[in-house]
């Protein structure tokens, strides 16, 4: 009769443990996103927190339509290309990018990767002003590294014939854990949510557009792409050319519990002509109707 210590899942959950305690474990780099509702704390409170109002009031379709506008990936890959995991968390979703094996990542690829983000951004502004909220986006760099398995299953539960009975067979089938890889320990998007938590007070406004410094860091790390800072803007270059301009109308030294980082507002980007054929200018300050 197999035990659950017999099966590979349980020898994977041990093997996870065996190089926690040993310090095996593999940090990776990477980028994380953090894109979040503002005010939709406070609709909820309104609400009693109540679901069934905040359907009646349309809260919950903004929330389908947020996943309906970003809820995808902005960069799409296999290994060993970088790719895009996506977490949705109520309010907000996060995305993440692994940036170990930059050789694999395609310059231009990349750059239209940020230019989607911005554009998204821009597109739940749009939607979060009509529903009489606010969105706050935030892009850091950092790592990652994975130290448990990802799931749980009935396998880990339950002993049983070479046959399992009818109840036995959903069981096993049966996740209990959502614990995905690319998010455990994950520094990039514990930055960005770290960012946005500290919100208006901090000079983060809602509507903001972000960026860690290690953000640009992990985008140097790509053949052919350069920055070059200036007071007033950020220059993206592939091959020494402008792909895209970063207009910078916030420069803040961040601290927060060890964290000693530069974070910039971006308010207005710009698609140079030499890179997309024609220029194009990306207005992020949006005044509420």
């Amino acid at each position: 009769m197999p035990t659950p210590w017999e099966k590979e899942e349980f020898q994977k959950s041990r093997k996870w443990i065996r190089d926690s305690k040993s310090g095996s474990l593999t940090p990776i780099p990477c980028i994380g996103v953090w894109m979040d509702v503002c005010g939709f704390g406070s609709r909820l409170e309104e609400a009693n927190w109540n679901l069934d109002i905040l359907q009646s009031n349309g809260t919950l379709n903004l929330l389908s339509e947020v996943y309906q506008c970003v809820g995808h990936p902005f960069l799409v890959g296999v290994e060993p290309q970088p790719f895009e995991n996506i977490l949705i968390l109520n309010d907000g979703i996060a995305r993440t990018v692994d940036f170990h094996n930059t050789q694999y990542i395609h310059a231009v690829q990349a750059i239209f990767y940020i230019r989607d983000l911005v554009l998204g951004h821009l597109h739940l502004l749009r939607l979060t002003n009509f529903h009489d909220l606010g969105v706050r986006t935030v892009l850091a760099g950092g790592e990652r590294i994975q130290y448990s398995a990802e799931t749980f299953t009935g396998n880990s539960i339950l002993s049983h014939n070479e046959i399992p009975a009818e109840w036995g067979e959903k069981l096993l089938k049966k996740n209990f854990l959502y614990n995905p890889a690319e998010f455990q320990m994950n520094t990039a998007f514990a930055k960005a949510y770290s960012v946005d938590a500290n919100g208006t007070s901090a000079g983060f406004n809602v509507n903001g557009f972000f960026i860690e410094q290690m953000f640009f860091d992990r985008f140097a790390s790509i053949p052919y792409i350069t920055f070059t800072f200036t007071e007033t803007s950020i220059q993206l270059k592939y091959k020494d050319n402008i792909a895209l301009e970063l207009y910078v109308n916030i420069n803040k030294y961040f601290t927060y519990k060890g964290l000693n980082t530069h974070v910039y507002g971006i308010s207005t980007v710009r698609v140079d002509k030499t890179f997309e054929g024609e220029e194009t200018i990306i207005d992020l300050v949006y005044d509420k109707k």
